[in-house]
């Protein structure tokens, strides 16, 4: 259930990050300290990123933070970071304000956390909804609500 990948606890509003390898610090962060994942996930996010880019940067303002399954993961969990002023993972790329860390432990358990992060940014009345959302608990409303709609 989209409850037990998603806390309120992991939601996130921050003002700003000095770059991309802050944001990924700052997004990382809540789900090392809860030990959902070691810093060796965190690693292999800025491994992956050396290698393939800022390949999860999906669209403008998401940043789908991950790397694989077998890099430090304990237990599946997501967080969400919200900046208040963008930051550029790559100079011609996006300009993100939503952080979303997904640590999964396998390749089924984070589905419900796909289907909501898509839900949300396929429609652009959500996607404003998060940037404006004048509190971390209705980001965490939003992001339960979105997966329960589909079903």
């Amino acid at each position: 259930m989209i409850t037990d990948l998603i806390q309120e606890k992991n939601c996130f509003m921050i003002d700003s990050v000095s770059d991309w390898k802050e944001a990924v610090k700052v997004a990382c962060r809540p789900m090392i300290e809860q030990g959902f994942c070691t810093e060796e996930y965190e690693k292999a996010v800025f491994e992956s990123t050396e290698k393939f880019g800022p390949y999860y940067v999906l669209c403008e303002n998401l940043a789908l933070i991950h790397a694989s399954l077998a890099a430090g993961v304990n237990e599946t969990q997501m967080a969400v970071t919200v900046l208040k002023k963008p930051v550029k993972f790559s100079p011609d790329g996006y300009d993100v304000r939503v952080l979303v860390t997904l640590v999964a432990k396998d390749r089924v358990s984070h589905m419900e956390g796909i289907q909501s992060v898509s839900n949300i940014f396929s429609d652009p009345e959500k996607v404003q909804k998060i940037l404006d959302a004048p509190s971390t608990k209705e980001i965490y409303d939003l992001f339960i609500s979105s997966t329960c709609e589909n079903k």
